[in-house]
């Protein structure tokens, strides 16, 4: 594989969206499908943090910077010196992937994010494809391919579709297909035909990080149906080989009597429990650790006022939970991808409520999403999914 450099301006979106995921162990590169890869850092077989750490912060240095492959194998030589890391596959072509691919998808991410914010002046996004030196037949088959940005074939087929693919799109406003006599291609049916993209690499990277933009028809749409988010983790309770009925623990917090009239009143409330505007809860058990901060002004703008009066069981939930899940979520309207964690816990509040906790994870962070009460465990049990992390 060749080396290949990129330009050393700094690509705002493209760093960001590197910058936001998160690290995590893995095994093989299987462990990861798809979209995932736009919400986590992983390198197959890296199964130690700072090892992951360490290797990020090389390939953060290419993005920023514009270091090169050459200066990447020197610093990877360092790591894995550090870390007395085996690996699989020679050093050449082991780093070779992880730089390209990284970069690449991180760029695709970044272009993605640009389009967006010119869809009105420029509608169209254009394939280009043949700029390996040797090019698979599959994608020049799409080159030159000009479709609507929010055209269904971009969730799968937006480059790179393959190790080592160079294929790249470009945006297209109405003048430019009129002066060059372009026209908007047939429409691929069925537009989720992957054939000729490798494994794993049939998602959208920008898309799956920060989603597309729609309708507010479609999304009021999605919202009224419940706004629920598609989950790509495989797993629950039962698989997971814990017991299906939650135990309910005893609390000595009480549930608020009077309930806030707005959310400058749940602020206020919940900013009394935090004892300030925010607080970091910790929580460890078995080599399980999580560091979650909560902010008293986002957690009041996503908490149902009829359910606001259980925010004094909060801390306890999260201080000493019955579980922790893990997955992997895609919103089917936009196409965002989030790594959610979910703490779960049942309380009794003197009349066997249950309450439950859903944290997204930003960053290498949690941050507080959702609180409410549970009286039908039934539901409670829907919310183990993905994969368990943690459990009493």
């Amino acid at each position: 594989m060749p080396e290949f450099a990129f330009k050393k301006l700094p690509f705002t979106e493209a760093i960001g969206f590197f910058r936001d995921k998160v690290n995590l162990p893995t095994e093989t590169w299987r462990d990861l499908q798809g979209g995932m890869h736009s919400r986590a850092f992983v390198i197959a077989g890296a199964q130690k943090n700072q090892l992951l750490e360490d290797i990020r912060s090389a390939v953060d240095k290419a993005l920023a910077d514009g270091t090169t492959l050459a200066e990447f194998r020197k610093s990877f030589d360092k790591t894995v010196q550090k870390h007395g890391w085996s690996y699989n596959g020679g050093k050449k072509w082991r780093t070779a992937v992880i730089y390209d691919t990284n970069l690449r998808s991180a760029y695709s991410a970044g272009n993605w994010a640009q389009s967006q914010k010119t869809l009105q002046s420029r509608p169209y996004l254009r394939y280009i494809a043949g700029l390996s030196e040797n090019p698979r037949k599959s994608h020049l088959v799409w080159n030159g391919k000009i479709l609507p940005a929010g055209h269904p074939w971009w969730a799968t087929h937006y480059p790179p579709n393959g190790w080592g693919c160079k294929c790249k799109v470009v945006s297209v406003s109405k003048r430019e297909m009129e002066r060059d006599g372009l026209k908007v291609s047939k429409a691929p049916t069925p537009a989720n035909d992957t054939t000729g993209i490798d494994e794993s690499f049939d998602y959208n990277p920008g898309q799956s990080a920060w989603g597309r933009k729609v309708s507010q028809k479609i999304m009021s749409g999605w919202k009224q149906s419940g706004g629920e988010f598609e989950s790509l983790t495989v797993g629950d309770a039962a698989s997971s080989g814990r017991p299906l009925a939650i135990p309910i623990d005893k609390t000595n917090a009480r549930v608020d009597r009077d309930i806030p009239e707005n959310v400058n009143a749940m602020n206020k409330r919940l900013t009394e429990i935090l004892d300030g505007a925010e607080k970091n809860f910790s929580f460890e058990s078995g080599g399980f650790r999580y560091d979650l901060n909560v902010n008293a002004e986002t957690l009041a703008e996503h908490i149902d006022p009829n359910r606001a009066r259980f925010i004094p069981l909060l801390p306890e939930a999260l201080e000493n939970p019955f579980e922790v899940w893990q997955s992997f979520e895609r919103g089917p309207a936009t196409g965002k991808v989030v790594l959610r964690q979910r703490i779960i816990k049942a309380v009794d509040d003197g009349k066997g409520k249950g309450m439950l906790i859903v944290a997204n994870a930003i960053e290498g962070r949690m941050e507080a999403w959702t609180l409410m009460p549970i009286s039908d465990l039934k539901y409670l049990n829907r919310q183990r999914r993905g994969k368990l992390i943690y459990g009493r």
